[in-house]
């Protein structure tokens, strides 16, 4: 959208735009030379800093600047939203025991769905009017709990009801953030692959176990930071390699043993001795696995074809400012994830969002402190809402203009309201950034934020507004016989099929589950041991193991020539690599 396309939407809420004019009329005398400013966060009490091309940004799409740290605004979006943890709650709508992200006590209506993505239900019929003397939060929070929310995000998918935030997948069981997948189980990030396990972000592989950050894996196991890799097992920051173990930093090999280059016969032979169908074989070449990557060369990011960028995993972009996981992005800040994205600042997710800030969703455009944004223009505090414009404070809309808590008005009417409540916004303090804790729909502690470090301290959460309850777990039926998971026989060929039928106690993470069908013949296919720890706390860790989310970008010396080189993870970071390599270090190391 253009500079003047922009002011001319403004130029609709004539209070609004006088008072924002006289706000950065007030900040000017108080930035620094170059145009920015140092703030404190309003929550954690940390300075950060507001760049001149920030400022300039937020000039332009008519939002004072941020009061939170871009830490601090990132915790917002996170803790708002549930994407890993299922429970089983009572529909609103049919009164049957369903599936949801919500947990049990839950106070908002809960739909199928099914039924909420169809026409049997009315947003409209959920409409509030604005009062102009009430505060605008507490007139959302009233309002959001009238409207259902659906039990989960599953789209055009089959056969995946325990599954969430998942588009086009089949057949597939705890999997979380997935599209196009076929009968996978217990992965998060999956895409495009087919019988993949356990795994953390497998991209376009198939038969995979524990593939973590992947792409274009066949019938590999154990896989971390690879791509094109067919038949190999135990594998960091490989490529193009073929019938490997246990290798790291490997460039279009075959038959490699511990990076050591073998025959044929001598490498069939020495993978032949090794029988991962056996859970203590298992463990103990994970624990030498452990070792291997220590001493491998690490990348100080996993930036690639991208210019005047800073954060980590950032793929064919340019400008793009303490990001992490954006790819053909353009001018954009502070953001997790997106394709396309362009002109935006503090974003979850989205493909092609242009001008937006502080919006999760599929695609926003001029959009502001949105949640779930799908396919929405000139909107600003809407959750749920999908192919829409002109909307102020909506929830579930679907083809709609003009509306403000869900009530439809004309234009003017529209306009007018909008720039009484922007104004009476602006001058309270409560314009200008995304909902606040007391509105997040889930209890912070089974919110995103837990996944990552710096976010998953809930005593800290619960004193910045966030909420926190105990909730037990209940998606899996765990009614009849149990054994401790230690007594699972530890070959993979010893075990039958009574297994089935037992509840497993993992006492150590003090959680229960059961095999399923599925998960125990693709173990005994691919003769791999059953693990014995609860899916859950497994995928936590890999979260844990990836560093955090962390938007002020610390510095580091190449281990090879010394040069400063950006990182993600601080050196004394408990999970920062030992052996850490600036981008041409690297490249002429490892080809």
């Amino acid at each position: 959208m253009s500079d003047r396309t922009t002011t001319e939407a403004r130029s609709k809420t004539p209070q609004f735009d006088a008072a924002l004019e006289q706000y950065f009329v007030e900040l000017e005398p108080q930035l620094d030379e170059q145009g920015g400013q140092w703030r404190e966060c309003r929550f954690s009490k940390r300075q950060f800093y507001v760049r001149p091309e920030d400022v300039a940004f937020y000039k332009k799409i008519g939002v004072p600047l941020p009061t939170l740290s871009p830490n601090e605004r990132a915790r917002r979006k996170f803790g708002y939203f549930n994407i890993y943890n299922l429970f089983r709650v009572n529909s609103t709508h049919s009164n049957k025991s369903i599936i949801a992200a919500y947990p049990p006590n839950t106070p908002y209506p809960i739909y199928e769905h099914e039924v909420w993505n169809g026409e049997g239900w009315n947003p409209h019929e959920f409409a509030h009017d604005y009062d102009p003397n009430r505060d605008f939060f507490s007139q959302y929070q009233d309002f959001q709990r009238s409207v259902p929310r659906a039990n989960l995000n599953i789209k055009n998918s089959v056969g995946s009801d325990f599954t969430n935030n998942t588009s086009r997948v089949k057949n597939c069981y705890l999997v979380f953030d997935a599209i196009e997948s076929e009968e996978c189980a217990y992965c998060i990030y999956l895409e495009q692959s087919k019988y993949c396990y356990n795994g953390f972000g497998p991209i376009n592989s198939e038969i995979t176990y524990e593939a973590v950050i992947s792409e274009r894996l066949y019938r590999s196991f154990f896989i971390e930071y690879s791509r094109d890799c067919l038949d190999s097992s135990f594998l960091y920051d490989c490529r193009d390699c073929q019938y490997c173990f246990a290798c790291t930093n490997l460039r279009h090999r075959k038959y490699c043993f511990l990076n050591e280059q073998l025959t044929k016969e001598e490498y069939e032979k020495r993978v032949s001795e090794i029988d991962l169908g056996n859970r203590a074989v298992v463990e103990e070449w994970k624990g030498k696995f452990s070792e291997l990557k220590e001493g491998a060369i690490h990348r100080a990011n996993h930036n690639e074809k991208s210019v005047d960028s800073s954060g980590d995993f950032i793929e064919q972009s340019r400008n793009c400012y303490s990001c992490y996981y954006v790819t053909e992005s353009e001018n954009i800040a502070y953001s997790t994830g997106g394709l396309k994205n362009r002109d935006s600042y503090d974003t979850v997710g989205g493909k092609g969002t242009e001008l937006s800030y502080e919006v999760w969703g599929l695609s926003a455009y001029n959009t502001k402190f949105s949640m779930e944004a799908d396919q929405l223009r000139d909107c600003e505090y809407c959750d749920l809402c999908e192919n829409s414009n002109n909307c102020f404070a909506c929830i579930g809309l679907r083809n709609r203009s003009f509306c403000i808590f869900n009530k439809q008005y004309s234009e003017e009417e529209y306009w007018k309201t909008v720039d009484e409540i922007k104004a009476n916004m602006l001058a309270a303090g409560e314009y200008g950034e995304f909902f606040p804790p007391e509105l997040a729909p889930i209890p912070y502690n089974v919110s995103l934020a837990m996944s990552y470090q710096g976010y998953d301290d809930i005593q800290t959460a619960v004193q910045y507004g966030y909420h926190a309850e105990e909730i037990p777990e209940s998606i899996q039926d765990v009614s009849g016989e149990g054994i401790d998971a230690e007594d699972v026989p530890l070959d993979i060929k010893e075990t039958g099929d009574d297994i089935l039928a037992k509840v497993i106690f993992d006492r150590e993470n003090n959680k229960q589950f059961r095999y399923t069908k599925q998960e125990l013949d693709f173990h005994r296919q691919y003769n791999l041991a059953l693990p014995i720890e609860h899916y859950s706390v497994h995928l936590a860790r890999r979260r844990i193991d990836l560093g955090p989310i962390d938007f002020n970008i610390k510095g580091r010396e190449c281990s090879k020539c010394g040069k400063a080189t950006q990182v993600t993870i601080p050196e004394n970071h408990p999970s920062a690599p030992k052996i850490v390599y600036c981008e041409s270090c690297y490249n002429a190391e490892i080809h």
